[in-house]
């Protein structure tokens, strides 16, 4: 007979982009696309490993690599402009919440505080945001159990062009869930919006089994590194 308790460890269990398999295993993905302009990397491979190995220690950068067939992905400087950030203000979703947009925005200034270099501006035409927040009420049956999904939009230059957002309110069975775990949700997906894959740190925001919502230590870390560097592969 399942508890309480082991219903709220559950829906803490699945508040991030996730995928039930097997036996209770939580996976999560981020979709990428490419656009392919432009030339390629500005920094050698051979240096660019030196200055990640000197930043690495405190971070989980190398689970990000591995994720990434050994490539990092960022944001671009934006000099005088802030990215534009387009969070859907209300929708015909069964369920819907009107504290979600709310939790978006305090989302992204939790981000900016962890040390994300970059400024937020929220508008209200999603046709040039460069970070899109929808809201949907469930993914297919054949999608299991995931909540959330990013799709980042890479350059060849391994830039993040664009990214969108889509969370659901419901699992696939239909079962509503909590406005926390949708928080949760939020805050995880807006980590690989900024360039962030999954973490094997179970303190961390990314970690893809975590009961945990809170930005980490090794979340903070592992965006100022990937913030000081240029985007690139490390291969040779």
């Amino acid at each position: 007979m399942r508890t309480r308790a082991h219903q709220r460890e559950e829906e803490a269990a699945l508040a991030r982009d996730t995928t039930i398999i097997g036996a209770g295993l939580v996976q999560g993905t981020v979709k990428r696309a490419l656009i392919p302009t432009g030339k390629g990397q500005t920094t050698a491979p051979e240096e660019l490993r030196r200055r990640v190995w000197n930043l690495a220690p405190g971070t989980y950068i190398n689970d990000i690599l591995a994720a990434q067939d050994s490539a990092l992905y960022r944001w671009p400087e934006h000099v005088s402009n802030a990215l534009r950030v387009y969070i859907e203000p209300t929708s015909n979703v069964a369920g819907f919440d009107a504290r979600y947009p709310e939790m978006g925005r305090t989302v992204f200034t939790e981000w900016s505080e962890a040390g994300f270099p970059l400024r937020f501006t929220f508008i209200y035409d999603s046709t040039t945001a460069d970070i899109t927040i929808r809201w949907i009420d469930h993914f297919g049956n054949g999608e299991g159990q995931r909540i959330g999904v990013t799709e980042r939009i890479h350059t060849s230059q391994f830039q993040i062009a664009k990214a969108n957002i889509a969370i659901a309110n419901h699992d696939s069975s239909g079962r509503t869930l909590s406005v926390t775990t949708v928080g949760g949700i939020i805050r995880h997906e807006i980590g690989h919006a900024l360039g962030l894959n999954h973490a094997n740190d179970p303190t961390s925001v990314m970690y893809r089994e975590s009961a945990t919502s809170m930005i980490g230590s090794s979340d903070r870390a592992t965006l100022r590194l990937l913030y000081l560097i240029p985007g690139g592969s490390l291969k040779d």
